[in-house]
Order: C-alpha cells, then structure tokens, then sequence
C-alpha cells in the first residue's frame, strides 16, 4: 500500500502550510486542489509536481501531524526516570497543546478524513492512532493492576478522548472553551484522578 511520507523539501512545507490554513477555514471536505493552488499563486499544473493528487495531499497532511505528535509523546513514554502517571501527564499535555495551539485543527483532519472512504488514507491514520496507543501502552503496562478497576490499557479511552472533546468544543462551542492553562490544569486533574496517587507523582504528601 503505498503513502506519501512527511515532505522533504521547502516548497512542500510550504504547500502544506496553505493547505493547513484552508482547512482550518472552510474543512477538509471544501479542499480543492485548485484552491491549494490559487493560495500558492501557482497553476494546478504547477502544484501536481509536488503533490501529484489530492489523496497524496491528504497523505502529506497526516504526515505533518504525526511529525508534530509523535515524537514529543514517545520521548515522554520513554522516560523511565520518571513516574508513570508523570510520562502520561506529559503525553496528554503535548496532545492536548497541539489542539489547544491550533483551535482542534488536527481532530478536525482526522475526523473529515475517515469520511472519505479512502482506504490509503484510512490506513495511515490508522498507523497513527496505533503509534500513538503503543507509546501509552508501553507506560500503562508498567503500572500494577488495581484489584475491582479496569485494566491499565482501558485508561487510554478517557484520557484521548478529553483531547478530542477539547478540540470538538473549539471547533463548535468555542465562546464555552476554558483558557488555555485551565484546559492543561483540568488535563492534569484527568491523569492524576483516573491513576490514583499509587502511581507516584505529586500526591505523596497528601495524606
């Protein structure tokens, strides 16, 4: 199954840039390559020497995100110098802060992008999705199963889907978004409550 992987040259970059900022104003399913090429100032023509089809622009789009997540979020899992409920506060605060940073534009690709139908592009958000719960996986599976709670592995549930919640009310509801700080404050709040004080972190002296 072939895919396009995260552009190499500037003009790429560039190109996605625009075609960032078109998504964010009109949506994924409004994207037109002529669009693209009208923001660049080129000729479709033009624009197909460095995205030869829509589905490869799409591809380019899923592979900056994952260029943008990615890392930071495995980094975190891998720091085993640090508690667990610390390296997950750090992945969700770096997911979280992408949304934050770009009003839910990546929810906003993702979800109008398994619409499409397209199994190519389907595939690599699926590759995506699936780095990113191997990366939690690999902290929850350091953690001590709690007799009479779910299993470790079901707690990736609630703590992707406050990201995604986030980045819905920033696209429909923003006049109810909370600041910034607050969000990654209530993000916190969401690791350390659903963990417990077990896992080590900040709660020691609580008692």
């Amino acid at each position: 199954m072939a895919t396009t992987e995260t552009p190499t040259t500037a003009r790429q970059e560039e190109i996605l840039d625009r075609t960032f900022e078109l998504v964010r104003e009109s949506g994924l399913a409004n994207l037109t390559m002529k669009k693209v090429a009208d923001r660049m100032g080129f000729t479709e023509p033009a624009l197909y020497r460095h995205f030869p089809n829509k589905q490869a622009l799409i591809l380019g789009l899923l592979g900056r995100l994952e260029s943008l997540l990615m890392p930071a979020i495995e980094a975190a899992a891998d720091r085993e110098d640090l508690p667990p409920a610390e390296r997950l506060e750090r992945i969700v605060a770096h997911h979280l802060g992408l949304i934050l940073k770009s009003d839910g534009l990546p929810f906003l690709i993702l979800a109008e992008a398994s619409a499409t139908g397209d199994d190519v592009v389907i595939g690599r958000m699926r590759s995506i999705v699936l780095r990113l719960r191997a990366a939690m996986d690999r902290v929850f599976d350091q953690m001590p199963a709690v007799p009479g709670e779910p299993p470790r592995r079901r707690m990736a549930l609630p703590l992707i889907g406050f990201s995604i919640a986030t980045a819905i009310q920033r696209r429909v509801l923003p006049e109810m978004s909370l600041p910034d700080e607050e969000t990654l404050d209530l993000a916190r709040f969401l690791v350390h409550r659903l963990l417990g004080p077990s896992q080590g972190g900040d709660e020691e002296g609580s008692e």
